[in-house]
C-alpha cells in the first residue's frame, strides 16, 4: 500500500511550515497566523491519513486478522466469566448470610428461655386471650390469636420496636425487646454471626420490577427503599472480636445480606402479601464469608480447598497460555504460507508462471500451494496451445460475423408482405439459412434452409449456397429448374456426408399467389383465419443425388395469410425424457397463436418449446422465419 499523493503534498506543506517557522525565531520574528493555521491543518490530515493507512495496514494482513479472531474468541469470554463468577459468587454469600442470621436468631431465642431474668413472659387462655403479661402493651383479655399459632420464634412490632416471641409452651410466650439499646440480643447475634447487624422495621410489597422494601432508611444496596415513618429498630451493632471495619478489597466490609419475615403480629391480608416485614441487616467483609464457608475444627483444613483452588485456576491458567502460544505459531505458520502464496500470485498476475511457493507443509494450506505449483506449471505448458486456440477461435469467430452479416435483417417490409424471422444456432457457425430475394419477373423469393453438420465446414456451405442462390435467381431460374442446378453445384461442391434441404416461395404481392418449391425441407405452415395448413411438397435433399427434380405448386394466398418457415431444430426439441416437441403441438401453438400477428406468434413458438425442454440444452439450429401477406 502506497500513500496517496495528495499526502506527500500535506507531508510537504508541513514540512516547509516547520521550516519556515524555525527560520522566523531565528531571525527573532514571529510566525504569523496563516503560517500557524497550515501547519495545524497539515499534521491534522497526516494524523487522519496516518490513522487510516494503519487501520487498512491491519485489516489486509491475514496475521493480525487471525489475532483479532483470537483475541475474540479467547480473551473476550474471560472477564465476562469472571463477572458472572462474581455476581453467583455474591448471591452465594448473601445467602449464606441471611441463613445463618436466621439460625442464629432463633438460637438466642431459645437460649433466652434460661437466661437471668427471663424475659417478659406473656401466658394465654385456652380462648386463645392474654391471662397474664409481663409488657404493658399487651393488657390481659386482649386477643392474641397471633401467639397462639406461634410454633418457632417470631418477629413482633408493638411501641414503634421490634421484638421476638419465643414459645415457651402451648401456652407461654417469652418476648425479647430487640428494639432496646441495654439489651443484649443484637450483641449476642453479632458476635455469633461475626456480622455487622441491625434490626429494621419495613413494609414489603411487589411491583412489576420486583420487591419494594419502605423504611425509615436513605437506602442501602440489593433493596429499593422508599422513606417512611418507620425507622430501624435497633442500632447498629458490630461483633466485639471486630471493633472497626478492614480495609482492602477482601478485609473491606462491603457485602450486604437481608434476611426479611412477615411479622407474627402482622393482619392476615398483610401476612398474605408480604407487608409489615421484619429485616434482619448484616454487613461484613469477603474474608469473614470465607472463613464461615470453609471452616472446619482443625484450623488447616480450610487451607486445603484454598490450595486446591489456587492449584486449578493455575493450572488452567498454564493450560489456556499453551494454547495461546500454540494458536499463534499456527497463526503465524498460516500467514507466511498466505503470504507466500501472496506473493506467487502476484508474481503469476504479472504474467511470471515460473514462480513456484514450494511449501513444505502437510496441512490444507501446503496442499493449496502445492496445487498452486502444479497450477503454474500447467498454465505455463497450456499458454503454446491457447495461442493456437486464441488464433482458431479468431478465426471462427470471424466466419461467424459473416455468416451473420451474410443473412438479411431479421426483420424487412417488402413489398405486398413483411418478414420476421428468428435466428438460433447451436454453434458458433449455424447450418441454417434463410433469405428473401427480389426475382427478375418481379416476385419475391423467401427461402429457408438447412445444410447439415455444423461447425466451420457447414458455415462455408451457407455461404456458397447463398452465394450459388442468388446468382441463379438472377439469371432468371425458377421453380424446379432453378432446384435443379443448384443441385448440381451442391454435388461439386461437397461430398454426400453433407447435403442441404431447401424450400423457397416466390410470392407475387399483385396477384397474392405463390409458387413452393422443396427439396426435403420441412413443409412450411399457412395460417388463415385461425386454420392451418401444411403446405408440405416431398422430396429429396440438394447435393445427394444428380438429375433429381424437385416439386412445385403453386398457391393462392389471402391478405392478412401467415406463412411460417421452420427448421427441424423446433420439431426435434426434446425434454428431459427424451420426448420431442414434435408437429402436433408446433400447429397447436400456430392455431392458437395465429391471430396474434408476426410478433406474438413468434414469441409463442420460442416460450412453448423452452417450456418443453426446460434445462435441456438446445442441440440444432432453430431458425423461423414467418412472412405476413398484406
Amino acid at each position: 500500500m502506497r500513500p496517496r499523493r495528495s499526502t506527500w503534498i500535506w507531508l510537504g506543506v508541513l514540512v516547509a511550515a516547520e521550516i519556515t517557522a524555525w527560520i522566523l525565531r531565528r531571525t527573532g520574528s514571529e510566525a504569523g497566523c496563516l503560517l500557524r493555521v497550515l501547519t495545524v491543518l497539515a499534521a491534522t490530515i497526516l494524523f487522519w491519513r496516518a490513522g487510516v493507512f494503519l487501520f487498512q495496514l491491519i485489516i489486509r494482513r491475514l496475521s493480525l486478522r487471525l489475532a483479532f479472531s483470537h483475541f475474540l474468541i479467547g480473551i473476550v469470554p474471560i472477564p465476562l466469566t469472571a463477572a458472572l463468577a462474581l455476581a453467583a459468587a455474591y448471591i452465594v454469600a448473601h445467602q449464606v448470610m441471611a441463613n445463618r442470621m436466621r439460625r442464629e436468631t432463633t438460637a438466642i431465642g431459645v437460649a433466652a428461655l434460661s437466661s437471668t431474668p427471663p424475659p417478659p413472659r406473656v401466658s394465654l387462655t385456652d380462648e386463645g386471650a392474654v391471662q397474664s403479661s409481663g409488657v404493658s402493651w399487651l393488657a390481659p383479655g386482649a386477643r392474641v390469636d397471633w401467639l397462639q399459632n406461634l410454633e418457632r420464634p417470631g418477629f413482633v412490632e408493638a411501641e414503634g420496636g421490634l421484638w421476638l416471641a419465643v414459645p415457651e409452651g402451648p401456652k407461654a410466650v417469652r418476648l425479647l425487646d430487640l428494639s432496646d439499646a441495654d439489651a443484649p440480643w443484637a450483641q449476642r447475634l453479632a458476635d455469633a454471626t461475626g456480622y455487622e447487624v441491625e434490626f429494621i422495621l419495613g413494609d414489603a410489597s411487589t411491583e412489576n420490577r420486583g420487591l419494594r422494601i419502605e423504611t425509615g432508611d436513605d437506602g442501602e444496596q440489593g433493596v429499593r427503599i422508599r422513606s417512611k415513618n418507620r425507622a430501624a429498630a435497633s442500632p447498629t451493632v458490630r461483633p466485639h472480636a471486630r471493633p472497626t471495619p478492614g480495609k482492602g478489597y477482601r478485609k473491606g466490609e462491603w457485602i450486604h445480606a437481608f434476611y426479611l419475615e412477615t411479622l407474627a403480629n402482622a393482619a392476615e391480608s398483610e401476612k398474605k402479601t408480604g407487608h409489615n416485614v421484619a429485616i434482619l441487616k448484616a454487613t461484613t467483609s469477603p474474608e469473614v464469608v470465607a472463613d464461615q464457608l470453609f471452616h472446619q475444627g482443625v484450623a488447616g483444613m480450610a487451607n486445603v480447598f484454598w490450595i486446591v483452588f489456587v492449584s486449578i485456576a493455575a493450572l488452567l491458567l498454564l493450560v489456556y497460555l499453551v494454547a495461546v502460544a500454540i494458536a499463534l505459531v499456527l497463526v503465524g505458520s498460516i500467514a507466511r504460507n498466505v503470504n507466500r502464496l501472496t506473493r506467487a500470485a502476484q508474481a503469476v498476475g504479472r504474467g511470471d508462471f515460473s514462480v513456484r511457493v514450494g511449501s513444505k507443509s502437510r496441512d490444507q494450506i501446503g496442499d493449496l500451494a502445492r496445487s498452486f505449483d502444479g497450477m503454474a506449471e500447467n498454465i505455463q505448458g497450456l499458454l503454446r496451445e491457447t495461442a493456437q486456440k486464441e488464433r482458431l477461435e479468431s478465426e471462427i469467430a470471424m466466419a461467424r460475423t459473416i455468416q451473420h452479416k451474410l443473412l438479411p435483417p431479421a426483420e424487412a417490409r417488402l413489398e405486398g408482405l413483411s418478414v420476421l424471422a428468428h435466428f438460433d444456432p447451436v454453434a458458433e457457425i449455424g447450418g441454417d439459412y434463410y433469405d428473401y430475394l427480389a426475382m427478375p419477373d418481379g416476385r419475391t423469393a423467401l427461402p429457408l434452409g438447412d445444410v447439415s453438420g455444423h461447425g466451420l465446414p457447414t458455415g462455408l456451405l451457407v455461404a456458397m449456397a447463398k452465394s450459388a442462390l442468388a446468382t441463379l435467381i438472377e439469371s432468371g431460374l425458377r421453380d424446379g429448374e432453378l432446384f435443379a442446378r443448384l443441385n448440381e453445384v451442391m454435388l461439386r461442391s461437397t461430398d454426400p456426408r453433407h447435403y442441404m434441404t431447401l424450400c423457397l416461395l416466390a410470392y407475387d404481392a399483385r396477384t397474392r399467389r405463390g409458387s413452393l418449391t422443396n427439396a426435403g425441407q420441412l413443409p412450411p405452415y399457412r395460417v388463415s383465419n385461425g386454420s392451418v395448413e401444411s403446405l408440405a411438397l416431398p422430396a429429396f435433399p440438394l447435393g445427394l443425388f444428380p438429375d433429381r427434380t424437385f416439386p412445385t405448386r403453386d398457391y393462392a394466398f389471402a391478405a392478412g395469410d401467415l406463412v411460417v418457415f421452420h427448421s427441424d431444430g423446433f420439431i426435434e426439441a426434446v425434454n428431459g425424457a427424451d420426448e420431442a416437441f414434435g408437429f402436433d403441438r408446433f400447429e397447436a401453438v400456430l392455431r392458437s397463436h395465429g391471430g396474434s400477428g408476426a410478433p406474438g406468434l413468434r414469441d409463442a413458438i420460442l416460450a412453448a418449446v423452452t417450456e418443453h425442454t426446460g434445462a435441456r440444452p438446445q442441440d440444432d439450429d432453430r431458425t423461423l422465419m414467418i412472412v405476413t401477406l398484406d
